[in-house]
């Protein structure tokens, strides 16, 4: 009798618990999606984007594809987003269908979190001078996206160049430094006039880019820097036979008192 009425509360029992965690499983949400209003904001690595023409010195134009991200679900279709320029004449000395155009009608794509901008960009007379030109952009609250995105990430500044000294170029002498392009031995003092030069003679037509940096010390370079500083000193001498007291064209460089350019080694 007393294992008859055992079994019966055991039973009892169990079918409690079943019950209990038959309530606790339904009472359990379904894992939700995200349910803010969708934002967007650039994909880019930093806040600002550095645009040279120097890698490409046969190209007068080019676009710049800036990935823009959604904060939010993906959509069943595609959605459009809105882009605007930052208008302050006193920081950005880009001017639009000059300097570079917006594309129109961006979308972020159906079942798809991730869109692109792309934004055409135009090589001038006064960056081959030199002048760096920059601009900025910003993202626009639509009826697709009317939530904000990541903070960092709705403004983008580009800075567009042509021209520009390397960072790693070193002086003539080697001492300071010690970087192998700047040395007496290599490419010498850098001017724009002997960079543009230096970005012709490396130029590949196959490929439509130049070398536009060489970093790394004197003292145990690449050995392919050495072959760059051949090709460079055969280029002038081949267009430019008078640098070398032959007959023929003389390349003189404005921007160190008229001397004619020469590499490998450099006369300045």
């Amino acid at each position: 009798m007393n294992n008859y009425l055992d079994m019966k509360q055991v039973i009892y029992l169990i079918t409690i618990l079943s019950a209990l965690v038959s309530l606790m499983v339904g009472c359990q949400e379904d894992p939700a999606l995200y349910t803010e209003a969708d934002g967007v904001y650039f994909g880019t690595k930093d806040t600002i984007v550095n645009y040279s023409f120097a890698k490409y010195p046969q190209k007068k134009s080019d676009t710049i594809l800036v990935p823009v991200n959604v904060l939010g679900n993906a959509g069943s279709s595609d959605r459009n987003f809105q882009v605007e320029i930052v208008k302050d004449d006193t920081l950005y000395s880009g001017i639009e269908g000059v300097h570079f155009k917006l594309a129109e009608n961006v979308v972020i794509p159906a079942k798809a979190v991730v869109g692109t901008l792309p934004v055409i960009v135009y090589r001038t007379l006064e960056m081959e001078a030199g002048k760096v030109v920059n601009f900025a952009i910003k993202l626009k609250k639509n009826t697709n996206f009317p939530a904000d995105g990541i903070a960092r990430g709705q403004k983008l500044n580009i800075n567009l160049a042509y021209i520009q000294m390397p960072a790693t170029w070193g002086e003539f002498t080697g001492t300071i430094t010690g970087n192998f392009a700047g040395y007496r031995d290599n490419f010498g003092t850098w001017t724009p006039t002997k960079y543009k030069l230096i970005l012709d003679a490396l130029y590949d037509k196959e490929t439509g880019t130049t070398i536009t940096e060489f970093p790394g010390s004197r003292f145990s370079p690449p050995i392919i820097y050495n072959q760059y500083v051949a090709v460079v000193r055969n280029y002038i001498k081949t267009n430019y036979p008078g640098n070398y007291g032959k007959p023929g064209p003389i390349l003189t460089d404005p921007d160190n008192s008229n001397l004619p350019i020469q590499v490998g080694p450099a006369n300045y």
